[in-house]
């Protein structure tokens, strides 16, 4: 101790200098070695409550050596600075991550052309790729590790401060949290470290026991870990409202890490990072599972040891560390703050701004102003309900809590950008979610409250054909499709099936959409004329579920897809071929719709039901399909083959697709000329 004793920082100590001063010498003189020290000299709470707030940005770049130095400030510091200089500090956290460096002061020769030694040593250096992911996996590992800490000291701090209204501290701290969460959320102790703190807050939230009298009494054991009393306050006690509001708010802000982290989750294969309704349909439909391929389910499940790879082995767990993660998350929103669950679906169909004009009419002007500047988190509920419905169905095996059963429509109209053409654009697992509560409607046993009208039906279509269309995650976007698909087919009112049909054919600019739709009106054609049997598998147990729901009022009047009108109706829309523009590459984009439609009509013609019944001769010759249709495929085909550069093709691929469109062109000619002849010959 005797070169203690010659430190600097014992021989600046005030009274030898002012606090000011004091600060200045610990800027320029604090070292990693010194800490040890420091932590003896902050024990004096005089000198902490002086220096502590403005110690901590000298402190956490020492990090993790200056853990106990921010205990001690957090401890011993006046409570409402510290929390303030914690709150700035978290807004620094993690930027360097997304390039947000805080810009140095120019040196006053800055414009100067000679280079410094610095430059010059860096001068004509590239870093490499792997030396740049090491640098930026030091600054994920420091920035974790700064805003444990941070969190760790807020833990320590709001507990101490003590006034008649504590909820102002906590939005602005939660204000700060939040955006410096969501540019830590890649390590999971970033999470632990905000439930931890959520755990802790619980705590000081709920109001004080009466006391009680008790003979034992207990000395203090550890007294360097008692924390002083805030210097400007006095022990008051919470009123009731405000007990409320704490706890109002710590709801508030858990929705909101809730929502930052499910959206924050790497894609899975291009999918949602959680996966639910893949893994909800494997486990409800194991015949759809390719054999000998990985299912999703599996990639979920934690591994043995000893099984695959050890780099394969760390992403599973990595996987089913997400899925842990989100039961941590769910505890702490049911048990932890004790979210209502009614609230969970009121506010997830509804905005949050309506739950508290629902739900707080009566509550002072404080309660009301502080609500509405940070309220519940819409998405943060979405995602709450899908978590407990998927612990439940894909794990659990419980049955379907009802409540979130009839939720399904109202996600799809509150979730979803009510633009048509934004739809697709939200995050993959708002619509993971969605169709995770769709499928598990759909397959539901239990009676469905609501009904679709036929409004209802149209609106529900449109908007899921489209997330079909434009989703980015192609397992999405086959979901949708699937969901859509059964939605259709099970409909009890095919008038409204037809007319749905016929307007997407009208008006839907999307060419994979207009493939799909080919495909629904030869499903109702076959299942209208007692050919239902091949319509696909995978869409078989969601029909059987949805038909045991009554989702119409209206009868078809006698409308069937087996009548001569559908082809009158349609196929205007179906065969007719568009014009490519200037360039006659304009065409590749059309091949899946022409090639879809090749097979309706080739399976209208082949089919002695379909000829017969929908009068498939006599449309053929009406509409001249052979001569607008057929024929015009077979020159574009070799228009396209004949020079494919100058067409616009450049890949075998695209080569390999003309070259198929010619032979089904070939294939159908030939079956209409057979056709034809056998019914000549008859």
């Amino acid at each position: 101790m005797a070169d203690d004793s010659q430190n600097v920082l014992v021989e600046a100590l005030p009274p030898a200098t002012d606090y000011i001063t004091y600060l200045t010498i610990l800027e320029y003189n604090l070292t990693k070695a010194d800490l040890p020290l420091l932590h003896e000299l902050l024990q004096d709470s005089t000198l902490t409550i002086n220096i502590g707030w403005d110690l901590v940005h000298l402190l956490v770049p020492l990090l993790p050596a200056s853990k106990e130095c921010l205990e001690d400030v957090a401890r011993l510091g006046n409570p409402r600075e510290v929390i303030l200089k914690v709150a700035e500090l978290l807004g620094k956290t993690g930027r360097s991550l997304w390039g947000e460096e805080e810009e140095e002061e120019e040196d006053s020769d800055s414009d100067s052309d000679e280079p410094t030694s610095n430059q010059e040593k860096t001068k004509g250096h590239v870093p490499s790729e792997a030396g740049v992911r090491k640098e930026q996996h030091k600054s994920s590992y420091r920035s974790v590790i700064e805003f444990q800490a941070l969190l760790h000291m807020i833990s320590i701090v709001h507990p101490r401060i003590k006034t008649k209204r504590p909820s102002r501290f906590l939005i602005t701290t939660f204000e700060a949290i939040l955006p410096a969460y969501a540019r830590v959320t890649s390590s999971a102790l970033s999470t632990i470290a905000v439930l931890t703190l959520i755990e802790t807050l619980c705590q000081s939230a709920k109001p004080l026991l009466p006391p009680r009298e008790n003979s034992l009494v207990i000395e203090q054991t550890n007294p360097k870990q008692s924390a002083n009393p805030d210097p400007e306050g006095q022990e008051e006690t919470i009123a009731p409202e405000e007990a409320v509001l704490q706890m109002r708010l710590l709801r508030s802000f858990t929705t909101h890490v809730i929502e930052v982290y499910f959206e924050s989750l790497p894609t899975v294969d291009d999918g949602p990072g959680l996966a639910w309704t893949q893994r909800y349909l494997e486990e409800q439909h194991p015949e759809r599972v390719v054999p000998f391929h990985e299912t999703m389910l599996s990639r979920f499940m934690p591994l043995p040891r000893e099984r695959g790879k050890a780099a394969s082995a760390h992403k599973l767990n990595d996987l089913n560390n997400r899925d842990l993660m989100v039961q941590k998350l769910l505890k702490g929103a049911l048990e932890g703050v004790r979210i209502p669950w009614k609230d969970v679906v009121w506010v997830a169909k509804h905005s949050a701004e309506e739950f508290f004009v629902s739900h707080g009419s009566n509550s002072s002007a404080i309660m009301q102003s502080t609500c509405k500047d940070f309220p519940l988190s819409r998405k943060g509920m979405l995602y709450i309900l899908g978590a407990e419905l998927a612990s439940k169905i894909i794990y659990d095996k419980l049955d379907r809590p009802a409540v979130v059963l009839g939720f399904h429509f109202d996600s799809m109209k509150g979730f979803l950008d009510p633009d048509l053409a934004a739809i697709g654009t939200e995050p993959l697992v708002v619509l993971d979610t969605i169709l995770l509560l769709g499928f598990a409607r759909l397959e539901d046993n239990s009676e469905y409250a609501s009904r679709f009208s036929d409004q209802e039906f149209f609106q529900y279509l449109q908007k899921m054909s489209l997330l079909s269309a434009n989703a980015p995650s192609s397992s999405i976007r086959y979901h949708a499709h699937l969901m859509a698909t059964a939605v259709l087919h099970a409909y009890p009112s095919k008038q409204a099936c037809f007319n749905f049909i016929q307007d997407t054919f009208e008006h839907c600019p999307y060419e994979n959409l207009l493939v799909c739709t080919v495909g629904w009106l030869k499903d109702e054609i076959l299942a209208a004329t007692s050919h239902g049997s091949v319509v696909k598998d995978e869409i078989r147990g969601i029909e059987e579920a949805m038909k045991k729901h009554d989702l119409s009022d209206k009868s078809d009047a006698g409308f069937t897809f087996a009548s001569p009108k559908t082809l009158k109706s349609l196929g205007l829309y179906l065969f007719s071929i568009d014009s490519p523009g200037e360039h006659p590459g304009g065409y590749m984009g059309q091949i899946p719709f022409y090639m879809t439609t090749l097979n309706l009509y080739y399976l209208l013609w082949v089919s002695p039901v379909l000829r017969d019944r929908l009068q498939v001769p006599a449309f053929d010759k009406m509409c001249d399909i052979q001569g607008r249709f057929v024929e015009p495929l077979k020159t574009i085909c070799q228009t396209l083959l004949s020079d494919p550069s100058a067409s616009g093709i450049r890949t075998d691929h695209e080569i390999a697709e003309v070259q198929l469109l010619e032979t089904t062109v070939d294939l159908v000619r030939e079956a209409v000329k057979k056709a034809q002849s056998k019914g000549d010959s008859a």
